[in-house]
């Protein structure tokens, strides 16, 4: 057993973990997750993610209670044939880049910016690139620059979202509050502890393009709305249910309402937190 030690990413609280390095052994194509409990570093619970070298790669916060949508039908799972995908090294990523890079780089295509991120790996860059690109193919419209960290960097950045590592170097929007990205944080942390490569990017790909999916059907449903008429979340909820097949969550309906402000720039006409309250009795 090796003695770790580990940071809370919250309020940077340190404490120790032991972990099997046969376990971490097995996970040598990606990375190694463990869920740190409250009460080891603070009083916080979090993922810590360790690679082949027994390093601690990433620590992040993430609500284990958040559901992502039930598919009530099950999808038919098509053979992959697209070149992209071939081209993307899916372990080089797992085991390159952080968990909160990662994170904050889908929550910025989400809002339609500009990212550029920061690597001291030139090969890294074209990795980079192919895998946002295969993650968002035929949906999001991404605008990403990669750059060495000793190049000289583009001329203006004022609209972009920049990230190194671990760090968010500028997001003058404010949209990277760490407490409102719940959902992508799931995303990321289920695509990280899946062993099978193939699997995991499939399943990260799936439910970015499943979000795509469902915002549009949210701007159809604003689209219908009467004069005056709002969004009422449960109704919201039960036409997925009835019309798609598909069960979510009161968070997971705020984060695509982000998605149709945001990214499609819909206003959605919402109901106050009363009304929604009252129409679920």
């Amino acid at each position: 057993m090796k003695k770790l030690e580990v940071r809370c990413p919250s309020c940077s609280s340190r404490g120790y973990i032991e972990i099997s390095e046969e376990e971490v052994e097995k996970a040598a194509r990606g990375v190694f997750a463990v869920n740190v409990s409250e009460g080891i570093a603070c009083e916080h619970s979090f993922v810590a993610y360790i690679d082949k070298n027994l390093t601690i790669r990433d620590t992040f916060i993430a609500d284990f209670q958040l559901e992502l949508p039930e598919m009530s039908i099950p999808q038919k799972v098509e053979k992959e044939t697209s070149s992209q995908l071939e081209s993307v090294d899916v372990s080089l990523i797992k085991l390159n880049l952080t968990a909160s890079l990662i994170i904050n780089a889908i929550r910025a295509i989400l809002f339609k910016k500009r990212v550029l991120i920061i690597t001291d790996q030139e090969f890294m860059v074209n990795q980079i690139r192919i895998f946002f690109n295969y993650i968002t193919e035929n949906t999001f419209k991404t605008s990403i620059l990669v750059i060495l960290e000793n190049k000289t960097q583009p001329g203006n950045l004022q609209d972009y979202v920049v990230l190194k590592d671990f760090h968010v170097i500028q997001d003058k929007d404010d949209i990277l509050n760490q407490k409102k990205i719940n959902i992508e944080k799931t995303l990321v942390r289920k695509f990280l502890e899946e062993y099978e490569l193939i699997a995991s990017i499939h399943y990260l790909r799936d439910g970015i393009q499943e979000s795509f999916r469902f915002a549009e059907f949210i701007i159809e449903m604003v689209k219908n709305l009467k004069k005056k008429e709002k969004l009422v979340s449960s109704n919201v909820i039960e036409e997925f249910k009835k019309k798609l097949g598909v069960k979510i969550q009161q968070p997971y309906l705020d984060f695509l309402y982000e998605i149709v402000e945001n990214y499609f720039e819909v206003k959605v006409p919402k109901s106050s937190e009363v009304s929604n309250f009252l129409s679920s009795l």
